[in-house]
């Protein structure tokens, strides 16, 4: 079943994403050992991934227990 995301939705998920990304990639800084660009820029695209993974893994237990 497909949904679609309207204008409000859109910024909810968005806001979603960007608080999981931005509490994740300073989990990351915070338990490296040497702060560096490249551990910046491997930090982020890790915390993005693991953000839009949160988000699809919280949006699956809502669907299985019947509440969206």
């Amino acid at each position: 079943m497909a949904r679609t995301i309207t204008g409000s939705s859109a910024v909810r998920v968005t806001a979603e994403v960007v608080g999981w990304w931005a509490v994740l990639t300073g989990l990351w800084i915070v338990l490296i050992s040497r702060v560096d660009l490249l551990e910046w820029v491997v930090g982020s695209c890790a915390a993005l991934l693991a953000a839009i993974g949160a988000r699809a893994a919280r949006i699956a237990a809502a669907w299985r227990s019947g509440s969206t």
